[in-house]
């Protein structure tokens, strides 16, 4: 804004300051007046220009006359001499100082007009300024959609010369990214694209200038580029981001690998596998909203038998909730693995695995109210994991031991002897059954469907097959670390 020292330095007028005001006053506009009285007619930053045609050289009017314009926030009163008056009233230069209202003197022969337009040459020269400062920082803006600059910088451009606080909000009120400071109350709400998914948040109080509004939007138009550009290339980038999760889960890729997807994500010091199961339809719209960041480490979708899907997502291992509840806001079901170092992933993910079951079925999908179940694994498993955390030469020698005790019942198989793949299933959920009844045979009958005698059938079949038994208890404890190895490797 154009100020008043900027106007006091102008050579050519020869403006002389008497009494200086409270900091240096912005200017909205210059104006003439013999009036004593008009403060219901200023705005506040105004310069008043009089020759005091009204009032006598001591008259103590002058004090009512400063006390008005205080009042009404002027910029400065300008003091003509050499008119009515050979120089500045006394009792005009005491209310100024007592109010401390700027004054300088206009000697003859300035005219007012030459005041008043040096004024409007100062505005005029400042908001050129600003245009041109604005139109700077849309060009940023728009180049930043045709190349990689993260959201988080976008907004933060648009901050920086606006003095607003933004955020990129996607669905309800998921913050994708933000401005420090930002508060969704009161905030404008900006639609980026037709549906309404993704928004430009805008808070803050005061009205815009226009060069603000231009580049505000000028941001939502960069922003808006980005989010069309991501979409004709969301599926082939989600499927990189999906087969590299899959290769850290496995312990194929360190997740390090991720910074190379995206070179301006830090990963965290621990991480968290996470296994989540719902409908295929809750599934597809939890994988395919707006994600950025680490938010996007997660597998395609394996569908399930029953009618339910299945997808596994890598989160931050110290600060796991805000993914969480996202994916309760979509009536999803998760087991949060253990937290680890981000070198031992697949350590996370054998221990959600080993909890997958306990989930609801897909019948619980439906129930009302629903209500998505967290099952959280924070302890150690020390004995399963000593043998599947030995890495790759300690996988072939699990793998062994489990064929060596379930034989035709482990999924690798023992040989030509392997059962067939859904007699092979069939048993192995029957074990299943028994363990989690606690061995009582009524309870898993009833919990796998079937009658009594159809369960010791099934009993005696895996008690041959495996060269064990289910009455002993360290035959059980075999058959059980067997069975987990297997499906966990």
């Amino acid at each position: 804004m154009a100020t008043l020292s900027q106007l006091l330095e102008l050579p050519d007028l020869g403006l002389t300051l008497l009494q200086a005001g409270q900091g240096d006053p912005e200017l909205s506009w210059a104006s003439i007046t013999e009036l004593l009285t008009l403060s219901d007619y200023l705005e506040g930053g105004e310069i008043i220009m009089t020759t005091g045609l009204s009032l006598g050289a001591d008259d103590p009017g002058w004090l009512d006359f400063v006390a008005g314009l205080s009042r009404a926030r002027i910029a400065a009163i300008g003091f003509g001499v050499g008119v009515n008056h050979e120089t500045v009233p006394t009792p005009l230069l005491r209310a100024a100082s007592t109010y401390r209202v700027a004054l300088f003197e206009i000697p003859l022969p300035v005219p007012f007009i030459a005041v008043t337009k040096a004024v409007a040459g100062l505005m005029r020269s400042d908001e050129l300024r600003a245009a041109r400062s604005a139109l700077q920082v849309q060009l940023r803006l728009l180049d930043s959609a045709r190349g990689a600059q993260d959201p988080a910088e976008v907004l933060a451009s648009i901050s920086q010369a606006t003095g607003r606080q933004l955020a990129l909000i996607a669905g309800a009120d998921r913050v994708l990214a933000s401005t420090q400071g930002f508060h969704p109350d009161g905030a404008e709400l900006v639609a980026l694209d037709t549906e309404g998914n993704l928004r430009l948040a805008i808070a803050g109080s005061g009205p815009l200038t226009p060069e603000g509004s231009s580049v505000i939007a000028a941001g939502a138009m960069a922003l808006g580029f980005s989010v069309r550009s991501d979409r004709a290339t969301d599926r082939a980038e989600r499927e990189r981001w999906e087969l590299l999760t899959g290769k850290i889960l496995s312990g194929e890729f360190p997740a390090e690998t991720a910074e190379v997807l995206s070179p301006g994500l830090v990963m965290p010091t621990t991480l968290r596998a996470v296994a989540v199961q719902g409908s295929p339809e809750d599934i597809s719209a939890w994988r395919t909203e707006p994600r950025l960041g680490l938010d996007r480490l997660i597998t395609s979708t394996e569908e399930l038998p029953g009618g339910l899907a299945q997808a596994w997502q890598i989160v931050d291992g110290a600060h796991p909730d805000p993914a969480i509840t996202r994916t309760v806001q979509h009536g999803l079901d998760l087991v949060v693995g253990r937290e680890v170092d981000s070198g031992s992933v697949p350590v996370s993910a054998r221990s959600a695995a080993s909890r997958i079951s306990d989930l609801p079925g897909r019948a619980a999908l439906y129930a009302e109210p629903r209500r998505a179940q967290v099952i959280r694994v924070d302890r150690d498993a020390p004995f399963l994991e000593a043998v599947l955390s030995l890495g790759a030469a300690g996988k072939p020698a699990a793998a062994g031991l489990s064929r060596e005790v379930l034989g035709p019942l482990s999924a690798a198989g023992a040989g030509g002897d392997a059962s067939p793949e859904a007699d092979r299933e069939l048993l192995c959920e029957t074990l299943d059954a028994l363990f989690e009844s606690d061995g009582q045979r009524g309870p898993a009958a009833a919990a796998l469907g079937i009658h009594r005698n159809t369960l010791r059938d099934r009993v005696t079949r895996i008690e041959r097959l495996t060269g064990r038994s289910l009455s002993s208890a360290a035959d059980r404890a075999e058959l059980w670390f067997a069975l987990r190895a297997d499906e966990l490797l």
